[in-house]
């Protein structure tokens, strides 16, 4: 079995108070159960490189790995971020109303780049009436999805076979990494959806940033190695094709000409153990976590279209690290843009 399947490691528990990022903790999500050997034909989904698993698709350009360690990455901070946000979604985001049953009209919804099917299968026990359908490069999903729920393998950059006008709700969150046109990500969305379906995007930004409310929150010049290697990213996701930071989406969004009522909206999310607040404390240890983990996921990436050497991403991660640890004030800003069909 490829390496990264043979457990699932947490990266903290997220209801502990303790200082630990890594507690010495093992288990199996109930969700998102391994692959084995027997399930799926690895050589033909998946690629090993540097002792992680990738996707082999040959068209694909999604620069990070596909395995355990990083799925859970990714659950751990879909946790996160709906803590966040208050909800799977935005506050004052339409979803409810536009998901609404309906007496004479099957709902859908789907989800673009969906990886481990969590934001879909919770969506999917809210909306038990909506028919979700969740679209990933991999099969890395829940192996058992709900009755309501089903995944597909398929390429966001590439038409789906969806006939226009299917869907009520389209929903794309951290998907920039793996398309080269976002603008056309867009004009698919215009097609797939109802006229007043709703299109939400949720990006992270790939830039150092310091959260408004802290006292004296001042540019981050207090965290330069933070500074380098976001540059450093930007650089590789250029040389690799895609976009070095998050495109304007509700600028693409007005451009179609296709949407109203565009509503963009930041979300801080904290960094580190700063907070003064116990519940933004934790999240902020548990989002330190994650990013930490985040640097293992990013790490070929930098060595192989970056121009870093192996030791100098270890100096430079060692120095990030350091830093997450110690300068206050610093957070993660998640992007959120919805807007109905016009």
């Amino acid at each position: 079995m490829p390496k990264g399947y043979d457990k699932v490691v947490v990266l903290e528990d997220y209801n502990s108070d303790e200082e630990s990022d890594y507690p010495n903790a093992e288990f199996i999500d109930s969700d998102v159960e391994e692959l084995g050997p027997d399930d799926v034909d690895f050589g033909t989904y998946f690629t090993e490189r540097g002792g992680r698993l990738f996707h082999s698709h040959v068209t694909c350009l999604y620069p990070l790995p596909v395995d355990t360690p990083e799925q859970e990455r990714m659950n751990v901070q879909h946790r996160a971020l709906v803590e966040l946000m208050g909800g799977h979604y935005p506050r004052g985001c339409p979803v409810a109303d536009v998901l609404s049953e309906h007496p004479e009209q099957q709902k859908f919804a789907m989800d673009v780049c969906t990886g481990t099917g969590k934001w879909t299968m919770e969506m999917a026990r809210d909306f038990p009436h909506v028919a979700f359908r969740a679209l990933d490069i991999v099969p890395i999903a829940a192996r058992l999805p709900l009755p309501n729920v089903q995944f597909t393998m398929h390429d966001a950059n590439t038409p789906t076979s969806y006939a226009d006008g299917t869907f009520d709700l389209i929903h794309a969150r951290s998907v920039t990494m793996a398309v080269t046109s976002y603008a056309t990500l867009i004009t698919e969305a215009v097609r797939l959806l109802r006229p007043g379906g709703l299109f939400l995007s949720v990006e992270r930004g790939r830039y150092p940033a310091f959260h408004p409310d802290f006292p004296g929150s001042t540019p981050p010049t207090h965290a330069p190695a933070l500074a380098i290697f976001f540059a450093h990213l930007q650089g590789a996701l250029t040389a690799r094709g895609l976009a070095p930071l998050s495109p304007p989406i509700a600028a693409l969004l007005t451009h179609t000409g296709g949407f109203v009522d565009i509503t963009a909206r930041d979300y801080y999310m904290p960094l580190g153990s700063w907070p003064a607040a116990t519940a933004s404390r934790r999240l902020g240890r548990v989002f330190r976590a994650v990013f930490i983990r985040y640097l293992d996921s990013v790490r070929p990436l930098l060595i192989e279209n970056g121009g870093l050497s192996e030791n100098d991403v270890d100096k430079l991660f060692q120095n990030v690290e350091n830093e997450l640890r110690t300068v206050q004030g610093m957070a993660a800003v998640f992007h959120t843009v919805h807007a109905r069909k016009a």
